[in-house]
């Protein structure tokens, strides 16, 4: 599509930190983006008050929140005038999060930031950018602090298809986690909601209450919220036999058929399903919310906003199964989504997201090491994976999660950030100096089960399958973060600090995970770029929690 370019040297700013790396192999099309397709583009502005960044903030409710941070009635007013000008419409002001979604014909969109759109086809997915950076009018460049939506690239990774492997033996139920864990005794999570964030697939509600059955435990409440073209779209039942199939050795397909749009939206069902059912079999008292979005920079940031400034549901506790490499992503999604976090620890909200399942190397677009965002912003607890033949003493070493099962390799992701500089709460570990030869925030914080070799039981279209990768991980410690939030009738909220200074005074509630490697760091005493502080054991933690956060904030 060609437009008429306006002048961005005069009285036009470029936007800060945009640029994007492409789909590795990604190719333009012949035919560009039409004039009058329609699009909805986010506009994230700039809070009335600056957020805070403390180490452990004073928790607010979402009124006092917003009535601090949300954006200002003159920015927004700004914002109307310049959609105006442009034949864009509001589609939706949610000003209260520093959001206004726009809407309006690419024509429309291309001349307001200065772009022409381009499609790009990449085996995976075929996806629309703009040609050249965009820029706003001089006046809101103080104003605007991101803009999602000018392209729709894939921005979170599909997850591996060995997540449904038929594991050695009979799988064992989740339920043995709870043991092996020590879950607080005389908590279900009642009282919580865990919100949990998935990217395509969809779950169906038969294989929960099935799954739920066999355990001899009530379904949860489940509550759907869908995001800008998110929904609950599980995969056919035929479609997720055929990935079990093959993932299981029987059953070829072709590098075609693995990479397609009904393979993915199948690996995606199998990932939520996992997800709820974990959460459903560990924390069975709490309520479910699952906040289903499109897997680029404008579905996912509207999630994890929405889910945190949810004032309905109010979850306690977020739960992120998928991340991509650092340096993938544009600076201004890594800020704007890293500033969602920061609004999370003030209204006490627990975020845990996984560290990736491809090792320390993880995949990076440099083949340098990179660490998994969101799980390397300092106010995620980042969840490692480890290699667990428990019992229910829990007297089994654990290892650093890296294998191989049915032709495929998993690795616990980790290693050292090169977007975020070491937090104050994790100078007195040893994180090792990052592939840049400088320090920085050290992932993982924590660990726990991921081989699938050893996974737990889960239904997927009425289909044993197991669990696997960190993605488990996060949804199991999520269940945990709930049962001590009720123990403790407040809220956890940003636990890392806390974490960090009980790990170096030797708490039990840590069993460190000291053997194996991620492909690049080796696992050591203390705190380690594979497991972290290692797993929890939930009754110390909680035991440790209470003098500090017994008393309501």
């Amino acid at each position: 599509m060609s437009t008429r370019r306006a002048a961005a040297s005069k009285g036009r700013a470029h936007l800060r930190g945009w640029e994007h790396t492409h789909l590795r192999g990604a190719k333009p099309a012949a035919a560009n983006v039409s004039p009058t397709e329609l699009l909805e583009v986010t506009l994230v502005l700039r809070p009335r008050k600056t957020i805070s960044a403390t180490r452990n903030p004073r928790h607010l409710t979402h009124k006092k929140f917003e009535s601090q941070h949300r954006a200002s009635t003159p920015d927004v007013a700004r914002i109307r005038k310049f959609a105006a000008a442009h034949n864009l419409t509001i589609a939706h002001d949610a000003s209260h999060r520093r959001v206004i979604v726009l809407s309006g014909s690419a024509q429309s969109f291309a001349q307001a930031f200065d772009v022409d759109f381009t499609h790009y086809h990449h085996p995976k997915a075929s996806y629309f950018a703009p040609s050249r950076r965009p820029s706003v009018p001089a006046e809101l460049e103080d104003i605007v602090e991101a803009v999602f939506g000018l392209s729709d690239q894939p921005t979170a990774r599909r997850q591996s298809i060995w997540k449904t492997a038929k594991p050695r033996g009979a799988p064992r139920s989740i339920l043995e986690l709870a043991i092996a864990y020590a879950f607080p005794q005389g908590t279900d999570g009642a009282g919580q909601t865990i919100g949990l964030i998935e990217l395509g697939g969809g779950f169906n509600p038969a294989d929960v209450d099935e799954f739920c059955a066999r355990l001899g435990i009530p379904t949860p409440l489940i509550t759907v919220v869908g995001i800008k073209g998110g929904a609950n779209q599980p995969a056919p039942p035929r479609d997720v036999r055929l990935l079990l199939d093959f993932v299981n050795g029987k059953r070829t397909l072709s590098p075609q058929q693995q990479s397609s749009a009904a393979i993915e939206a199948a690996q995606c069902t199998v990932e939520a399903t996992m997800d709820i059912e974990i959460v459903a079999a560990l924390a069975p008292g709490a309520n479910i919310v699952v906040y289903f979005a499109t897997p680029d920079e404008q579905g996912i940031y509207n999630a994890i906003t929405r889910a945190i400034h949810d004032e309905q549901n109010r979850p306690s506790v977020l739960s992120i199964s998928f991340g991509e490499p650092e340096i993938a992503l544009s600076d201004a999604y890594i800020r704007a989504i890293d500033k969602a976090l920061l609004a999370a620890s003030h209204l006490g909200i627990t975020v845990l997201a996984s560290s990736g399942d491809a090792g320390a190397l993880n995949n990076s677009p440099d083949n340098l090491p990179a660490v998994n965002f969101p799980a390397s912003s300092p106010y995620c607890l980042a969840c490692g994976g480890t290699t667990a033949k428990l019992s229910s003493s829990h007297d089994k070493e654990e290892i650093v999660w890296n294998s191989r099962h049915h032709g495929i390799k998993g690795t616990t992701g980790g290693g050292v950030s090169r977007k975020f500089p070491i937090p104050t709460w994790q100078r007195q570990v040893r994180v090792p100096l990052g592939p840049t030869g400088k320090r920085g925030r050290g992932v993982p914080d924590i660990a726990g089960p991921a081989d699938p070799r050893y996974g737990c039981e889960i239904l997927v279209a009425g289909t044993t399958c197991t669990s696997a990768g960190t993605s488990a991980v996060a949804p199991l410690w999520a269940a945990l973060i709930a049962r001590c939030n009720q123990s403790l009738s407040t809220r956890c909220g940003h636990l890392n600090p806390l974490l960090y200074r009980l790990a170096q005074r030797g708490s039990p509630a840590f069993k460190p995970v000291t053997k194996g490697h991620n492909d690049i760091y080796q696992a050591t005493e203390g705190w380690n770029p594979c497991a972290g502080h290692g797993t929890f054991h939930g009754e110390h933690l909680l035991r440790h929690l209470k003098p500090r956060l017994s008393k309501k904030r």
